[in-house]
């Protein structure tokens, strides 16, 4: 399989946290994002970047010697939207590769088997669009295939990714999961995440 880069999306404001989200302690992995690297390395996703509001040293966040070749991405205007940050990934990313893997940072728990079972559904279909599928829903992460990330590098920023990702929804794949993986949205999960790996 050709090497497929990852793309990390941590630019929000973390206003529910009171601090950044990405720093928050986890284990493995060091933080959440070190715990979300960790897992997409694990499946073979290389090369790795994070899209960031702000500059940092990627071994601040994931206790790896992996961490070094990590490449941060810095949204210049992060407030624009979840979409900003993405395009900001998109651009930095190889022009010639087929697809790449997009997940959020507060979305630590997934498997690295589910990565690498998306990553097998890509490689025998090449989709457009590949993602998990959990009760009727959607989640992350998910593979962005050639013809959608460019669709997404033209998409109206105030509309989001949305309606550029449901456009590509007959030429996309549904890998069915049994676990959902819920996001980190507040304090009070953030103890029960930091023993349910």
């Amino acid at each position: 399989m050709a090497s497929i880069p990852g793309i990390v999306l941590a630019a929000g404001a973390s206003r529910r946290m009171g601090r950044p989200k990405p720093f928050l302690a986890m284990t493995p992995g060091g933080t959440i994002l070190g715990r979300v690297l960790g897992t997409l390395a694990e499946a073979g996703v290389w090369p790795l970047l994070v899209v960031a509001r702000t500059p940092f040293t990627p071994a601040e966040a994931w206790n790896d010697p992996r961490a070094d070749n990590v490449r941060i991405v810095v949204n210049p205007d992060p407030d624009r939207g979840q979409l900003s940050s993405l395009v900001c990934g998109i651009q930095a990313i190889d022009p010639g590769v087929p697809c790449a893997v997009m997940t959020l940072v507060d979305i630590p728990l997934v498997r690295a088997a589910t990565v690498v079972s998306l990553l097998d559904t890509w490689e025998r279909d090449r989709a457009a669009l590949v993602r998990p599928f959990h009760e009727g829903r959607h989640g992350h992460p998910v593979i962005f295939g050639r013809a959608l990330l460019d669709a997404l590098l033209l998409a109206d920023l105030t509309d989001g990714a949305k309606p550029v990702v449901r456009s590509f929804a007959r030429e996309a794949v549904s890998v069915r999961q049994r676990i959902k993986v819920k996001k980190v949205m507040k304090k009070k999960i953030i103890k029960s995440v930091r023993v349910e790996y």
